[in-house]
């Protein structure tokens, strides 16, 4: 079996510096190579990535948790103490040597994606009257809803998919 990527890592916790009081933490992994090389192809294998290739950043979000993958880092956040934070890690670490290893196997996508649209410009779309009429008890947890899935945009009576569309272009 070929080498593994990451090797060895080093991880720690801290609270998130804009906003000291939390009661969650950030896990930062500091590995021991340069994996901006993988990014591509996690680029490829996971969906709802957004990647900067001039950066040489990827970010990806699954469970609830935003990963953001630099040359020397993979950082994730929100996690609750270290003992869910070493589960993710080494979750983590395996996907990235999983991907690195059947690289050869993969067409690297070296295209960006576009951030969904901001959670508030969404809502300054909609009526602001809670109406229920898309399912949603308020038109904030509806702007929530569409942000994490655009095609439930049409699940509103007052806004159109044109208008959705304008952000998201």
């Amino acid at each position: 079996m070929a080498e593994p990527l990451i090797r060895s890592f080093e991880l720690r916790l801290a609270t998130p510096e804009c906003f000291p009081q939390a009661t969650w933490y950030r896990a930062h992994v500091d590995v021991d190579n340069n994996i901006s090389g993988v990014l591509p192809y996690l680029n490829a294998e996971l969906t709802g990535c957004e990647y900067d290739r001039g950066a040489s950043v990827l970010l990806w979000t699954e469970g609830g948790r935003r990963y953001a993958f630099r040359p020397g880092e993979i950082a994730v956040a929100p996690v609750a103490d270290r003992q869910e934070a070493e589960g993710l890690v080494e979750r983590i670490v395996g996907l990235v040597n999983d991907i690195w290893h059947r690289r050869h196997q993969i067409a690297p996508s070296f295209e960006g994606r576009k951030a969904p649209p901001n959670l508030l410009d969404i809502f300054r779309l909609l009526p602001g009257t809670n109406c229920r009429e898309c399912g949603y008890p308020t038109c904030m947890a509806f702007a929530a809803a569409v942000r994490g899935d655009p095609s439930k945009v049409s699940l509103c009576p007052h806004v159109s998919e044109e208008e959705f569309s304008s952000l998201v272009s």
